[in-house]
């Protein structure tokens, strides 16, 4: 045999192996991202039999440890060798959290767990979607008053999976973010950066819209969904950088229920105060010293600011004097929302939103001890120097005869949630929808039941029949179809969600005139937002 042909046999026969090894031993489901190779970490099945890949766990920044503790997330991710499967205890991945021991959520409450290296996300793709599919994108920002959770507390999306139509699939996208000290610690003229919760769910999104064509999801489809401080993420979103440059989540569409915005403008001085008490408790004197804490020092500390001392921040936040949560910064957030809709520095190329609110939000969530004798108090924890005269007549737009105690739910209610979503509804009219779930006992977070409907063990609902038609109507409106509740516009119209039924009605007036009231509150300096 000539040498040439041995060659080539010899050659051939090392390689002819290689391809079909490959094509045996590629993982089902393996995405390679460039900086790390994914597979799911589980293949789950929904009540009706679909199958959806689960990738827990990727992470879209660094460990915001060290030196980038207290600054914004960083995205230059090192490529990582192997693949991955996510598989680690919940333990290993949430942020830090507190969860307050008035927060109703046991076994949660009263105690501090998480990590600060949490930066991950999970991707949710149902079966038979690859890459080249284009399928539109639900990215989820989950909720807890900026202290506590995770993207895979109280809530699964295997439920919107249930009522997708065959030929209209769609990807699920949920993220951490910064909480608690670690999030949303700032103090101006410090070098760190305020509101790094939000900068991470940024972070999130822009992950979405860069890798998520290689699941098969569309970038130009990524529609933004969030409940409680998530919907106050969006929110803020709205007005990000007063209205100036691109979101980053390219459909342009966004839901929002029950926005938890605590209003905020000048609270520098407080800030301040906050600084100085997380410098002692720690025994710093600088934030180098702060950078320098071992982490099991900083929960510590969150533990301590959340679960121990005096909440002085009033609802939709925890901790002493400001509380953390989100606060304008002058540029990244330049203003309350309510002062920057007046002045129109809003992002106008929102194309389309859903607002919600439940309307016994403050059920549960307010100090609603000692009513009405207690309102002043209870105001003056967001409106510090409010004028008696002031908080008297915000008072007379309540009636609460026979319940004092629901004089501090309905404030709570309206300051919180219901207003946020009526200011982000008037700013964009037309483009927006809004609903009130009213179905009893109508307590913050009822409505997940039938965004995430699963089964009557875990969401309970009087009639399932109605969480079909609201998941229906939040997938047709990620789809981009038309939804059956009506624009919101100039004539306030509203769908009213009741246990069975989606009836349209103007918004109520007097929580309108409620609303009125509370911003002129805010934008009047004399009652030291």
């Amino acid at each position: 045999m000539p040498a040439l042909w041995r060659f080539l046999i010899f050659f051939l026969g090392i390689l002819a192996p290689f391809p079909s090894v490959d094509a045996r031993s590629k993982p089902a489901g393996l995405v390679d991202l460039g900086y790390a190779k994914h597979v799911p970490t589980y293949v789950n099945t929904t009540a009706s039999g679909r199958k959806v890949s689960v990738y827990k766990n990727i992470r879209f920044a660094n460990s915001p440890t060290g030196n980038l503790r207290f600054r914004l997330p960083d995205t230059r991710l090192p490529k990582v060798p192997g693949i991955q499967d996510g598989n680690v205890p919940d333990s290993e991945n949430h942020c830090i959290s507190s969860a307050h021991p008035g927060a109703p959520f046991p076994p949660y409450n009263g105690t501090t767990w998480g990590r600060e290296d949490c930066l991950f996300l999970d991707v949710y793709v149902p079966d038979n979607v690859k890459p080249g599919d284009n399928v539109p994108v639900l990215h989820y920002f989950v909720g807890s008053a900026f202290a506590f959770g995770s993207k895979e507390m109280f809530f699964s999306p295997l439920g919107l999976f249930d009522v997708m139509d065959d030929d209209r699939k769609f990807i699920f996208v949920a993220n951490n973010y910064r909480l608690g000290l670690p999030g949303w610690t700032y103090m101006p003229g410090e070098d760190m950066t305020a509101n790094l919760g939000m900068h991470d769910c940024l972070a999130a999104v822009g992950w979405t819209s860069e890798y998520i064509r290689r699941f098969g999801g569309d970038p130009r489809r990524v529609t933004v969904l969030g409940q409680s401080a998530g919907a106050g993420i969006i929110g803020l979103l709205t007005v990000l950088d007063g209205g100036k440059g691109k979101l980053p989540f390219q459909q342009a569409s966004a839901w929002a229920s029950s926005p938890d915005i605590p209003p905020r403008r000048n609270t520098v001085e407080r800030q301040r105060r906050m600084f100085q008490l997380i410098l002692d408790a720690a025994d710093c004197t600088s934030l180098d010293c702060l950078r320098s804490l071992p982490e099991q020092e900083l929960l510590r500390l969150n533990h301590l600011f959340i679960n121990v001392l005096p909440s002085e921040s009033g609802p939709g936040l925890f901790g002493p004097v400001p509380g953390f949560g989100p606060v304008p910064d002058g540029s990244f957030i330049p203003d309350t929302p309510q002062a920057l809709f007046q002045r129109g520095d809003f992002h106008k190329e929102l194309k389309s939103l859903v607002l919600g609110n439940v309307a016994n939000e403050g059920m549960g969530l307010s100090f609603d001890v000692g009513m009405p004798e207690n309102f002043p108090f209870l105001v003056r924890q967001i409106f510090t120097t409010a004028s008696k005269k002031t908080i008297t007549d915000m008072q007379s737009m309540y009636d609460f005869a026979g319940n004092p105690a629901r004089l501090a739910w309905d404030w709570t209610t309206d300051v919180i949630f219901a207003c946020n979503a009526a200011n982000i509804a008037n700013a964009y009219q037309d483009r927006a929808r809004r609903y009130i779930f009213s179905a009893p006992p109508a307590v913050h977070g009822q409505d997940l039941s039938y965004i995430f409907y699963a089964d009557q063990e875990t969401t309970p609902a009087e009639d399932v029949q109605a969480t079909v038609v609201f998941r229906k109507n939040l997938l047709n409106f990620l789809y981009g179809c038309r939804i059956d509740w009506p624009h919101y516009g100039r004539d306030k119209k509203i769908t009213n969600v009741t246990a069975t039924e989606f009836d349209t009605m103007p918004l109520p007036a007097d929580l309108d005139a409620r609303c009125q009231k509370v911003n002129k509150m805010v934008l009047d300096l004399a009652n030291g937002v």
